[in-house]
């Protein structure tokens, strides 16, 4: 039984996605999903299409969001943030196009990496992988960004940089190695921004980070990037762990999410809004929107 929301989707507008916008919007009409967020790695550029979209599908409500991943103390991790303006403030806008700068930064040192390990990988070639994937809307948009991890490691292996699966792993490794590679913009950069425009935080498929719920790691993490919300439902979080982060969210006033985390029209067509998510977690979610 599907939930009445999905509150972690992605388009084409993400780098590794391929889904178009309304085929959320199609889905969630079919379903009778009520309200839905369009989850963008580390950009707000489908808003626009979206707006119009949510004139066209009245009864599905779109929450305007982004997937931002920062770089903490003990690493990147990845927030949902939820609820932003139309109009993105000064602050907001600095931090948005920081996040250009970085994929195409980081798209950028991806291609070093490979050329400093003696092969031959231009960024014209990166983008001429993109453009198999991405369409021209977007790479206009976002410029040459980083490839999709699945579509790169097929590249590798096509180009003999590295023999099978498990050789590109190896390889990737080696690649870190010989560049080093943008870290992700500072949680202590985007948070701030991200709450002095009214939107909500709340940390993405949480269990890697949570270390299978160490108490002592959740507080840290809900501390350093304030936290509004968890993810308690989603596939990488083990049916049997989603009550435990749903009771801590109760302890310390959090909200909980649930998102199918849908990339692509496959993904769409088989999970969405299958996450698992208690059905009043939608009501406790929207009290806190701005």
């Amino acid at each position: 039984m599907p939930a009445a929301y999905d509150l972690h989707l992605h388009t084409c507008w993400s780098y590794d996605a391929t889904a178009e916008p309304e085929a959320h919007f199609r889905r969630a009409r079919e379903l009778g999903v009520q309200v839905i967020a369009i989850t963008e790695h580390h950009v707000l550029d489908s808003q626009p299409e979206l707006r119009a979209l949510a004139e066209q599908y009245p009864e599905v409500r779109c929450i305007p969001s982004a997937e931002l991943t920062v770089t903490t103390s003990i690493g990147p991790v990845d927030l949902l943030c939820y609820g932003f303006p139309a109009e993105p403030t000064p602050e907001l806008r600095r931090v948005l196009e920081r996040y250009h700068e970085w994929q195409r930064a980081y798209g950028a040192g991806l291609s070093r990496a490979v050329r400093a390990l003696g092969h031959e990988y231009s960024d014209a070639q990166r983008l001429e992988l993109l453009r198999s994937y991405r369409p021209e809307r977007c790479i206009a948009a976002q410029g040459a960004t980083h490839v999709k991890n699945q579509i790169h490691n097929a590249y590798f292996i096509a180009r003999g940089f590295a023999k099978d699966e498990a050789d590109v792993q190896a390889f990737r490794a080696r690649m870190q190695r010989a560049v080093e590679l943008p870290p992700y913009p500072r949680v202590a950069e985007v948070v701030p921004a991200v709450k002095a425009c009214g939107a909500l935080v709340a940390i993405a498929h949480p269990h890697g980070y949570f270390k299978a719920g160490d108490e002592r790691r959740m507080d840290a993490l809900r501390e350093e990037c304030a936290l509004d919300g968890i993810e308690c439902a989603h596939q990488g979080v083990p049916p049997e762990f989603t009550p435990r982060y749903r009771a801590y969210c109760e302890r310390h006033g959090l909200f909980s999410t649930g998102g199918s985390d849908s990339h692509s029209q496959e993904d769409i067509d088989r999970r969405f809004a299958g996450h698992g998510g208690g059905a009043a977690w939608l009501a406790e979610f929207l009290e806190r929107l701005p």
